[in-house]
């Protein structure tokens, strides 16, 4: 018995059953408490999601073009739900993740706010606030019956400073020859091309911009000496005139007669214009405020094409009393081997574009829906080679709209010189030989913006 009192053996394994009890406790606590780690994550994506979705329905509602018909806090809900976050009761959204009936004891809410400033800064902001409470177990010994697990994110919506006066859609705006020559200190050159948006084959002879952007990367050794410097890696800027592409494309088979001399369009007198050979190497004076359509507009040897101002004393503009505005849409052309846009040999256009939409029933029924987008509208061409070259010049004020030019080559001198501003949109754009791109006259207030999204928390 003695013995028996006196033995040691065993007594480690008891002493470590009676310290497995706390440590089996702690470990169990810990991973509730890492179960409500990895919900807060999700939470936080919920928030994130939300918050920026929210931002980008917000952008897009400052836009004449926006065709989003759902409110700032539908889409915000609805990407919260596509990372399983709603409201009780609220939960069929377009790819929801959220179930119709959470755990006994478990409850969500999202929450979202448009604010006018955060953090002391005035602006438009999106806040997301996303949380989940559900029971505790294991933290009952800590006093807790419930945890709360919550996440919050703001989005931003900002426009740049410098906003894009010439933007390439989808390919790199690229500079190709020594003599090149750019000015436009007062906006922005901007691509959204990828890999590769702005390319410098050779360094331009000027460049003189408020800055450059593109949501690739930039190409050449200017990159990095460049000032001000490549934004790269940017968001990409949107198209705030993507409905007009296929409105337009739908009038390509128009059978309307040919105008008798330049014709703005009418319900009572549709008409396409063309400028016959005699008058391409000419003078051609707009007279009438109104939407041109063109199927061959050729330009050569000096010909031009020009909307008329009070006192101008080329003999087309007699007798004009007020300032004239047109919009200028070209439609293919008949003959499939030229370009409905043509322009060599000093030739130039001079378009001053409307600063108000014209009224629906001015314009073909297939057009109606998108009026709104032909304010100040110079031009628009779908086709993906027009023909800008030798020492024709391409100026006048407004929106220079070629979508699927690819690329849409300035070349030999042509020049956009212009005394106010033009904005010209292209697939991807090309400074070759001495072109003398000027937008010197751009304020800050030109119709295009660029849109950025941003997390601020």
């Amino acid at each position: 018995m003695h013995n028996f009192f006196r033995c040691r053996r065993g007594s480690a394994a008891f002493a470590t059953v009676v310290a497995l009890v706390p440590l089996i406790g702690v470990v169990a606590l810990g991973g509730e408490a890492g179960s409500w780690y990895v919900t807060k994550q999700h939470a936080q994506n919920a928030a994130d999601a939300a918050a920026y979705s929210g931002g980008l329905r917000l952008a897009c509602s400052n836009v004449a073009s926006c065709t989003d018909t759902q409110s700032v806090d539908y889409r915000a809900k609805q990407f919260a739900a596509q990372n399983a976050f709603c409201n009780a009761g609220d939960t069929s959204y377009p790819g929801s993740q959220c179930v119709t009936t959470l755990p006994t004891g478990t409850s969500q809410t999202v929450q979202i706010n448009s604010l006018t400033s955060w953090n002391g800064v005035n602006g438009n902001f999106v806040q997301a606030v996303v949380q989940q409470t559900q029971p505790a177990y294991l933290a009952h010994i800590l006093g807790l019956s419930t945890v709360n697990i919550g996440a919050q994110a703001v989005a931003s919506v900002v426009t740049p400073a410098n906003v894009p006066c010439a933007l390439a859609l989808n390919g790199p705006v690229t500079f190709q020859d020594a003599a090149v020559q750019v000015n436009a200190p007062n906006c922005t050159i901007a691509s959204n091309g990828k890999p590769i948006g702005i390319d410098f084959k050779v360094a331009p002879k000027q460049l003189n911009v408020g800055s450059l952007s593109t949501s690739g990367g930039c190409s050449g050794s200017l990159c990095g000496s460049v000032s001000p410097p490549v934004i790269t890696y940017a968001p990409p800027v949107i198209d705030p005139f993507s409905g007009l592409k296929s409105a337009i494309t739908s009038l390509s088979n128009v059978t309307w007669p040919p105008c008798s001399g330049l014709t703005p369009y009418t319900a009572s007198n549709p008409c396409v214009n063309k400028l016959p050979s005699s008058q391409q190497s000419r003078s051609n004076a707009i007279t009438q405020s109104g939407v041109y359509f063109f199927s061959d507009l050729t330009l050569t040897g000096g010909g031009n094409l020009f909307t008329c101002t009070v006192g101008n004393p080329d003999p087309g503009c007699s007798g004009v009393t007020q300032n004239v505005s047109a919009t200028i849409i070209l439609l293919p052309n008949p003959n499939p081997s030229k370009s409905a846009l043509s322009m060599t040999g000093n030739s130039f256009l001079n378009i001053t574009a409307p600063t108000t939409a014209p009224s629906a029933s001015a314009l073909p029924s297939q057009l109606g829906s998108v009026a709104n987008l032909l304010a100040n509208m110079a031009i628009f061409d779908f086709e993906t080679s027009p023909k800008i070259g030798g020492t024709s010049t391409m100026s006048g004020s407004g929106v220079f709209y070629l979508p699927n030019a690819n690329p849409l080559n300035y070349q030999g001198n042509s020049t956009s010189s212009i005394s106010t501003c033009t904005e010209v949109i292209a697939a991807s754009i090309n400074f070759s030989g001495t072109p003398n791109f000027d937008n010197s006259g751009c304020s800050d207030n030109i119709k295009l913006k660029s849109q950025v999204v941003i997390l601020v928390q």
